[in-house]
């Protein structure tokens, strides 16, 4: 294929992909690795790219999600470093074995996800303002580590997860859940892109479109998203991250 057609393909998709995941948290990915993978980019290849695009979106979407907010940065920086764990950990499985399992068990936990924020019609609709105990808040940080594996090996729906984990912990709306894992991912991603880069696995020339295609889509999401509020978002949130998580079961 000609390589200025796999640029604007890239750029449309990733575009796309990233507006959609800004609007609701169901990972780019989840778009952009069957078309990466379709135009014959080696798997490696492919999640090096969607992992440095990302590292220009997701600080641009966090500032426009949490702006004027009051952002909990113990919590967020806390819970990113401890990440760095389980992000080193998935580079190497991304990179030496495949994630069909995984997709069916993260497709059937994500279902689930999906199914009880629907069945809980106040679920993230607004900031919960008591006082959590200090045992509901830490039980949050061991989540650092499956999180931080799952986003470097794949992660789709990973911010579905970590907004549920700071409803129940830290009482946040989807508009602070979304905003403060975007900010969270940052540390992740820029790790795995410095580790996939140092192994070998990138290609500069296909990079890049992905990288202004998925900037573009972050930052006019992620507008969007907080313009439209949390209503939307969680309308968002259960349409798109069913879709997703039955596509990755189904495999499809």
């Amino acid at each position: 294929m000609n390589i200025y057609i796999e640029w604007i393909i890239i750029l449309i998709v990733t575009f796309i992909s990233t507006v959609l995941s800004t609007l609701s948290g169901g990972g780019a990915s989840i778009i952009n690795f069957p078309v990466f993978l379709s135009l014959g980019i080696p798997f490696p290849i492919a999640n090096s790219m969607q992992k440095i695009s990302a590292t220009f979106w997701v600080l641009p979407a966090a500032n426009n999600l949490l702006k004027g907010r009051k952002v909990n940065w113990f919590f967020l920086i806390a819970f990113s470093v401890i990440g760095l764990i389980g992000v080193y950990l998935g580079v190497i499985v991304s990179i030496n074995v495949k994630q069909r399992y995984l997709e069916i068990g993260v497709g059937m936990i994500i279902v689930f996800l999906v199914i009880y924020t629907y069945l809980n019609k106040n679920l993230g609709l607004k900031e919960e303002g008591k006082k959590y105990s200090i045992f509901r808040r830490t039980i949050a940080y061991p989540f650092a580590l499956l999180l931080g594996f799952y986003e470097s090996v794949f992660g789709a729906g990973n911010a579905i997860f970590l907004a549920m984990i700071t409803f129940f912990s830290r009482g946040f709306d989807f508009i602070d859940g979304l905003g403060h894992y975007f900010a969270i991912v940052f540390l992740w991603i820029l790790f795995a892109s410095f580790l996939f880069i140092h192994k070998g696995y990138y290609d500069i020339k296909l990079t890049i479109p992905a990288i202004i295609g998925s900037t573009a889509g972050g930052y006019i999401g992620s507008k969007y998203a907080r313009y439209k509020g949390n209503k939307f978002i969680k309308l968002m949130f259960v349409i798109i991250g069913g879709v997703l998580g039955i596509k990755l079961i189904l495999g499809i």
